[in-house]
């Protein structure tokens, strides 16, 4: 019979829980979130407020690649393109690698925002 993997979001938790549940579980940390929206559609409002106010007509390359940078697609159903965080490569390598070797996998998040998330992302 192979372990069951448990995921939750932070190693103290992962620590405390792996006490209670024995040989058959392997508790591992995500480290708080693994994905996001990308960074790089991050600008000042003020920024916001000048090019909102200069509309101009963009190449169709140029209109993907803002598509791209803002993480969400407005033409297709709103898609969001989560990207893994810089830095999180090592723990969802980790993870998946745990997650394929495992019987079953428990995600056990917290009740709030990023926990709800968590395992929508882990499912990718």
């Amino acid at each position: 019979m192979g372990k069951a993997l448990v995921i939750v979001e932070s190693p103290a938790k992962a620590k405390t829980i792996n006490k209670y549940l024995g040989n058959n579980y392997v508790v591992k940390s995500s480290v708080g979130h693994i994905r996001d929206l990308p960074k790089s559609g991050c600008s000042s409002s003020q920024k916001n407020t000048n090019s909102a106010n200069k509309v101009k007509k963009v190449k169709k390359d140029e209109h993907e690649a803002l598509v791209n940078r803002m993480g969400v697609d407005p033409y297709h159903g709103w898609k969001a393109n989560y990207q893994i965080l810089p830095g999180k490569e090592k723990v969802v390598a980790e993870l998946r690698s745990l997650a394929s070797d495992a019987e079953h996998i428990y995600l056990a998040t917290d009740l709030d925002v990023r926990g709800k998330r968590l395992p929508g992302i882990c499912e990718k």
